[in-house]
């Protein structure tokens, strides 16, 4: 289930803006009146669907274009080659085409939350970061920051919960995301995020969103 979804310099989207599926605590009456709205998991309560207005052209399909373009990266990016251009288009104004654009989701799988983030600009990707909580404190998977490069070895950071996470690394170029290849190398955690991406997060987005 998804919790939040960010993204920055992406589209028509120079600044970050954030879509937010957890409830606030609102206490009046119309709030309460919603609450069939509402159901919980792991103790957050998670909205059924949510509403995003606004006038033609501000905006509303590149939320959904975002949202479709982070999911294709993860279900393509260990396809990808050489001349590759990745369909994640920056804002084009004030110098944002030259900088990169990124996304950030946090989302529960199997009862344990997740965030997971990378960024990119249209040719390569620059940094990845897989974090979980699996006794409730946030713990790391794996942290890449192509910038450090181009040793791989400084290039990426790992704890215990991807198996010969190195042999991933060395099969992952700068077009590739690494939890693309780590499930196409059947990395246990990776194929993991990758199912809840390609096959999941699409679908529940679409339901929980109404435009």
């Amino acid at each position: 289930m998804v919790l939040k979804f960010r993204l920055k310099n992406v589209f028509s989207f120079r600044d970050e803006i954030t879509l937010d599926l957890q409830a606030a605590k609102i206490q009046t009456e119309k709030g309460k009146a919603l609450s069939g709205n509402l159901f919980t998991i792991n103790g957050e309560q998670i909205l059924k669907s949510i509403s995003m207005a606004g006038a033609n052209a501000s905006g509303k399909s590149n939320v959904i274009r975002g949202i479709k373009a982070c999911v294709n990266m993860i279900r393509s990016s260990h396809t990808y080659n050489e001349n590759t251009i990745f369909q994640v288009a920056p804002f084009k104004f004030d110098g944002y085409d030259k900088q990169p654009s990124s996304f950030y989701v946090r989302f529960i799988l199997d009862e344990i939350e997740y965030e997971y983030s990378f960024s990119l600009t249209q040719t390569e990707i620059l940094t990845e970061q897989l974090y979980y909580y699996p006794k409730g404190r946030r713990s790391l998977v794996f942290a890449r920051d192509e910038t450090k490069g181009p040793d791989k070895t400084d290039v990426y950071e790992f704890r215990q919960a991807i198996k010969r996470p190195m042999d991933v690394a060395a099969n992952t170029s700068r077009k590739t995301l690494f939890v693309s290849r780590a499930s196409q190398m059947d990395r246990d955690i990776a194929k993991k995020v990758f199912r809840f991406f390609t096959e999941n997060i699409v679908s529940i987005t679409k339901n929980q969103l109404c435009r």
